[in-house]
């Protein structure tokens, strides 16, 4: 009887868990975000950068390319992995350069915060992509 009732906490505790999406995991699921900003500076006009996070995957347009990986997430620290990208070429001035900059710190992101309706990812050298939710 002992065992029963044991087993019928925890097949309770489990349904509760995977109705509440688990122990608070991924707060990023299932979340879309635009870029607003690389540091200090806006992202260059004609350019849409997007990040969107579903079940491990990350990924999204970074102003000339398609990209896409893997993320973890682990209290406030995330980590990309696997990223793969389109390769095509655009020939508008700086577009590369920003692709290639916001890339950059994406593939060293250490952690993020969430607040204000914002996301902010930080890179190894402290940068910070800014992000605002897609609606």
């Amino acid at each position: 009887m002992k065992l029963i009732n044991t087993l019928t906490v925890i097949t309770w505790i489990a349904i509760m868990l995977a109705a509440c999406g688990g122990t608070g995991g991924d707060p990023l699921n299932n979340t879309s975000w635009e870029l607003a900003a690389i540091g200090e500076q806006s992202p260059l006009a004609g350019t849409t950068i997007t990040l969107s996070f579903e079940d491990g995957l990350a990924g999204g347009t970074s102003g000339c390319n398609s990209y896409g990986g893997a993320y973890q997430v682990n209290g406030d620290k995330i980590e990309f992995q696997e990223f793969e990208a389109t390769l095509m070429a655009c020939l508008d001035t700086g577009v590369m350069e920003q692709e290639t900059a916001y890339l950059g710190t994406l593939g060293e992101a250490q952690r993020f915060e969430m607040s204000e309706g914002q996301l902010q990812i930080y890179g190894s050298g402290g940068e910070a992509l800014t992000f605002i939710p897609i609606e």
